[in-house]
């Protein structure tokens, strides 16, 4: 009885020692923290910010990038300009700025073209060449739905969508985001 309790007790340690712990922001003044999002509000803007992993179709894709969820609101009674600068990760002293759609698009025409190659010996079935390239399709019209647009937000409008970074901000126990002009800190 007590060996299996002390290997229970172990076994739960070990597997916390493993458990993924997720970036919560670090509380400040400067913007508000719920449910794990920062929220920063302007007179014209509400801001909702997160790292949150993409759980699309595209899964795959995401997986190789370090991803934000972003939701901004037009508070205003005017136009809001939003710029493609307004967003940038620091991290260990280095800056990281998100990578454009185009470059994320191009991974699943990558990984497209690896899966008609996996093994040069065997024939691949045209029917297989076919799902292939509608799952492909399926995620690529998926990716640019979901990725965050930048430009003019409209009166009330709302814009939401994932930017993709560099995945090497994983290794660090914390980073910064600047969101157009503020910083707002996450930690592990």
């Amino acid at each position: 009885m007590k060996v299996s309790l002390t290997l229970l007790m172990l076994s739960m340690l070990l597997l916390g020692g493993c458990i993924i712990k997720p970036y919560l922001p670090v509380p400040d003044p400067a913007y508000s923290v719920e449910n794990r999002y920062a929220i920063l509000q302007s007179d014209s803007l509400q801001i909702f910010v997160r790292p949150q992993s993409y759980s699309g179709e595209a899964q795959a894709v995401g997986a190789d990038f370090f991803n934000l969820y972003i939701r901004v609101k037009n508070i205003s009674d005017r136009p809001v300009a939003l710029k493609d600068t307004g967003f940038s990760v620091i991290a260990n002293s280095r800056q990281y700025d998100y990578i454009p759609l185009q470059v994320v698009l191009g991974s699943i025409q990558s990984l497209y073209l690896m899966s008609q190659y996996q093994d040069p010996f065997s024939a691949t079935q045209p029917d297989t060449q076919n799902q292939n390239l509608i799952l492909a399709r399926e995620q690529y019209l998926e990716l640019v739905k979901n990725y965050f647009s930048f430009g003019d937000i409209l009166p009330g409008g709302i814009k939401e969508g994932y930017l993709f970074f560099d995945d090497n901000i994983e290794r660090y126990d914390s980073f910064s985001l600047d969101v157009l002009g503020t910083r707002v800190a996450f930690r592990k």
